[in-house]
């Protein structure tokens, strides 16, 4: 199951489960819901976040070798001689410090580092900065009751036609929490949906057809603010990168919030969505177990 992917200020791009809904759609759901729970509730999931910081190409970020771990917080300054210090330089994002053999994250498993009082760095790149995350896998414990979801419709796997867009638009958009961010309109998907076909704008964080591997669809429906995130959710299908095929299979079982839902340390395109009038219990609902 690859990590979730996410049209995050502070994330790596956009949500990505790897469905196939043709393959076995029941299957599908079944891997969806435990890889969503493993990265709501993992030790370096979205409940385990205790800090982000966004680095570009020249700085760093250090984190102050006299704070209890809980405490912990990317600074500016270096501060006392122990800090722990993440450098973003030439192309490397340098993780060095007390306890610590330096440590390139850029070449590192999963772009991430245990520390020594058992907090997790991990970074995301992108074209012009780097995300440093911080992870606390005590306050999973604390935040993390469970996840919802509707139970399983087979009504819900849908064929759709794919248009696509010569050439990706680049669309900003306003978040919940008023930053900006550039998703790639790269064409429309005409859905059936409960007796009638509804066109959606797909997205995708690329806007290179060589480098796409699957198109992202944002939904409200009558569901939302209800037993579904207010914000919107995410649905998408995934094929060979830069072979996008005109007829698409979608899950619609699969679909899940978009993460602010579950942290603050994210935030989520609530203008991309597309109004469906219908009521699609279908994925992840909205509040999670427990509250």
């Amino acid at each position: 199951m690859r990590r979730l992917l996410c049209s995050l200020l502070l994330c790596l791009p956009w949500a990505a489960f790897h469905t196939d809904a043709r393959a076995d759609p029941r299957k599908d759901w079944d891997d969806f819901r435990a890889g969503l729970t493993e990265q709501a509730a993992g030790p370096t999931g979205m409940y385990a976040i205790q800090d982000v910081a966004v680095i570009a190409p020249g700085e760093a970020a250090h984190l102050p070798a006299a704070a209890r771990a809980a405490d912990l917080r990317w600074a500016r300054q270096r501060g006392d001689a122990g800090a722990i210090t993440l450098s973003y330089r030439d192309g490397k994002a340098m993780l060095e410090g007390k306890g610590l053999a330096a440590i390139d994250l850029m070449q590192a498993k999963d772009h991430q580092q245990a520390l020594p009082n058992g907090l997790t760095v991990r970074i995301t790149p992108y074209e012009d900065s780097l995300k440093a995350w911080l992870y606390n896998p005590a306050l999973t414990a604390q935040r993390f009751k469970g996840l919802s979801f509707f139970p399983y419709d087979p009504k819900g796997v849908v064929t759709g036609r794919f248009t696509r867009k010569d050439v990706p638009v680049a669309v900003s958009h306003l978040d919940s929490r008023n930053h900006t961010g550039v998703m790639y309109w790269v064409g429309d998907v005409a859905l059936p949906i409960q007796g009638k076909t509804y066109t959606l704008r797909a997205f995708n964080k690329q806007k290179d057809w060589k480098r796409i591997d699957h198109v992202l669809l944002f939904f409200t429906d009558k569901t939302s603010k209800k037993t579904s995130y207010g914000g919107g959710r995410s649905l998408e299908t995934h094929f060979p990168a830069g072979a996008a095929p005109s007829s698409m299979t979608f899950n619609l079982n699969t679909m899940y919030s978009f993460l602010c839902a579950h942290s603050q340390y994210y935030n989520c395109p609530i203008n991309l969505t597309t109004f469906v009038p219908v009521e699609l219990k279908y994925g992840e609902k909205y509040p999670p177990s427990g509250k």
